[in-house]
């Protein structure tokens, strides 16, 4: 009997697991709908390491965040952050805490952890044709305290190896 009830949980606590991870393919809006809505739903904070940024309504829920407090930063990449369409110069003049990439070739991470206890992955850009007409995917991971950690763990090796006086450097000679 003791066994049955240790497989019955087992079976139980890995379905739970893997309804926590909810992917999402586009064209559509559900990657876009979903990510805005977590960052609208942040308290903390939110650790960003993204490839590209120029989604008008994921930029405008990122403000929202940022204006009710919420500790921001994004590491992303130097030539898409220099593209015409890209936000991230819009963002790092309001403030925000910004970091372009100076040791690898291509910062083509694109993940965000929420609040130390969700994240996004995928190979979903945050732009609009991302969202519209690409074949791109993300997943939404919250049971996963490890997988949680490991993305956590990630981003501040990358922030760090990545440093604020050649971000700032970067941002200047714009």
């Amino acid at each position: 009997m003791k066994k049955i009830l240790l497989l019955i949980i087992s079976v139980l606590f890995s379905f739970s697991a893997y309804a926590a991870s909810i992917p999402y393919f586009t064209p559509s809006l559900k990657c876009e709908n979903n990510l805005i809505k977590r960052i609208d739903k942040a308290k903390k904070s939110i650790d960003a390491a993204v490839y590209a940024i120029n989604n008008e309504d994921i930029v405008k829920a990122l403000i929202r965040a940022e204006d009710r407090g919420v500790k921001i930063r994004i590491l992303t990449d130097r030539l898409q952050a220099a593209h015409k369409n890209s936000k991230v110069y819009e963002l790092w003049a309001r403030g925000f805490n910004i970091r372009v990439h100076s040791k690898h070739k291509i910062e083509h991470n694109k993940f965000a952890v929420f609040d130390f206890k969700e994240v996004v992955t995928g190979s979903y850009n945050w732009t609009e044709p991302a969202s519209k007409k690409n074949s791109e995917n993300c997943i939404f991971i919250s049971s996963d305290e490890k997988t949680v950690r490991e993305y956590h763990d990630r981003f501040n090796y990358l922030w760090q190896m990545n440093t604020k006086k050649a971000s700032e450097k970067w941002f200047n000679r714009r």
